[in-house]
């Protein structure tokens, strides 16, 4: 695992060894060693909180041997804070990110495609009631105070601690902090919301993050859990959709899915239509090469997906003469992530999904077939019946 993935994607992260730093004024290291704590010291730190109610046993399935099995354990959850909600876990869809952070870190409970309903809240929660259906994921909570939380863009906080530092939805229940939990339309299926509090809410804060027009043309390259998305995103915001894959067998998904066209990485692609905007969601590093010449002068490349290597080899001249644009987006803001799940909820965009239940066996299986890119497109663990609250 190339140590480039924790840099490109650091919010708050602790370490299994790690010591607790003094706060001092003069060290830039105040963050880091804030950031070093394991999930244990967060939830003891949460657990100091204003309270409403008692500590909670659960039932959740951590990380071992390296990502590469679960084991079954009782975790006591901290009492409410003032804004937090206390949420009784429905499902949890997994994401490839998950697979990594489990890898990286033991006795870990990973899943931030989470789907819930609200059992309890803290006295300053307003947002939500008690047996409201929420979905929440990736950003646990922010500072709330900095430039970009006050910009709309807390997603981008310095602060910001994330599902890693808790518990997260392999789990039948957790709290959260309110304000970044959001309410699930009716029309919306639990199963289906899931995928969407990470994967929607990507692929569609690129589109909306980048301006993209809907006279666009946007291509998306891998056709997976954030890739059939995409293209579901896409077509209904107006574009025309250019899927490309290097699996040849994606094509008959991908024009199921609203692809105007399909290419092939292993054909010749000179002719294929040039694109406006490239969405890479690919977590293999993509031919460049080949990526970069279906871009039309002034095109945008934005990267989505999670890169195993640690670097990108652009080529510098097509990307000079051409005045091509590459940038990255994070999983979207607050706003645009109520703004996702309007417009999925109007347009009818649900994610292609496989279910399986929730427990040691499923969650292995749910690993195993993400990992070997079996997945079609987004696996859904359901809490059991005689583990639901």
């Amino acid at each position: 695992m190339s140590p480039s993935f924790l840099k490109a994607f650091k919010s708050s992260r602790y370490s299994k060894n790690s010591k607790k730093t003094k706060e001092t004024n003069d060290t830039k290291d105040t963050k880091d060693a804030k950031d070093a704590k394991r999930p244990t010291n967060l939830i003891k730190k949460l657990s100091s909180k204003t309270s409403t109610g008692p500590p909670r046993t659960i039932t959740a399935f951590a990380s071992a041997h390296g990502g590469k099995t679960f084991v079954e354990k009782s975790i006591e959850l901290p009492t409410l804070g003032r804004n937090d909600v206390g949420v009784a876990i429905i499902c949890c869809s997994v994401c490839y990110t998950d697979t990594l952070y489990a890898a990286m870190y033991e006795d870990h409970v990973v899943g931030h495609e989470i789907i819930g309903r609200v059992e309890s809240k803290g006295e300053d929660v307003t947002n939500v009631e008690v047996g409201d259906i929420v979905g929440f994921g990736y950003i646990r909570s922010t500072c709330l105070n900095c430039k970009h939380c006050h910009s709309g863009q807390e997603n981008l906080c310095e602060r910001r601690t994330t599902f890693s530092e808790g518990v997260g939805g392999f789990a039948n229940a957790s709290v959260w902090d309110s304000r970044f939990v959001y309410k699930i339309p009716e029309s919306i299926e639990p199963r289906h919301a899931g995928p969407l509090t990470c994967a929607g809410a990507s692929v569609f804060g690129a589109l909306y993050g980048y301006n993209v027009s809907p006279t666009a043309t946007v291509g998306v390259v891998g056709i997976g859990g954030l890739g059939h998305l995409a293209i579901k995103f896409a077509r209904a915001w107006g574009c025309k959709v250019v899927a490309i894959s290097a699996n040849p067998d994606k094509r008959r998904d991908a024009v199921a899915f609203g692809a105007h066209e399909f290419v092939c990485l292993k054909d010749s692609i000179l002719n294929t239509t040039k694109l406006d905007y490239i969405l890479n969601t690919a977590a293999n590093d993509p031919p460049w090469d080949h990526i970069i010449g279906l871009l039309e002068a002034n095109g945008t490349l934005i990267n989505l997906g999670v890169s195993r290597k640690g670097s990108m080899d652009i080529p510098h001249r097509p990307h000079l003469f051409k005045q091509l644009k590459v940038g990255g987006s994070l999983v979207a803001s607050r706003h645009v992530i109520v703004k996702m799940l309007e417009f999925a909820a109007r347009h009818n965009i649900k994610p292609e999904i496989e279910e399986l239940e929730m427990g040691v066996e499923g969650c292995n299986e749910a690993f195993h077939r993400i990992t070997h890119q079996q997945a079609r497109y987004r696996i859904v663990l359901n809490v059991p019946r005689h583990l639901t609250r």
